[in-house]
């Protein structure tokens, strides 16, 4: 189990409550934002979130939870 320090869990799992393909492009999105894979999800967001300045880390994880959190709201299976 990975140890959530800075709300990648949360993002994780509005990424799991889509669908593919949506689900599939959010990830392919999210690598694209971070420069970095995302092959274990849980623990390749929380890796990336670990290098951000807190500030920064903060404002990602707000952000792109909205983002994904809309997304869920139109495709996620209801």
């Amino acid at each position: 189990m990975i140890r959530d320090t800075y709300g990648g869990s949360a993002l994780v799992s509005r990424i799991k409550a889509l669908p593919d393909p949506y689900r599939g492009n959010a990830i392919a999105w999210l690598q694209h934002c971070t420069q970095a894979p995302m092959e274990d999800l849980e623990s390749d967001i929380n890796s990336f979130l670990e290098t951000l300045n807190p500030s920064v880390r903060a404002k990602f994880v707000f952000q792109t939870g909205k983002l994904l959190e809309i997304a869920v709201q139109y495709f996620g299976s209801s």
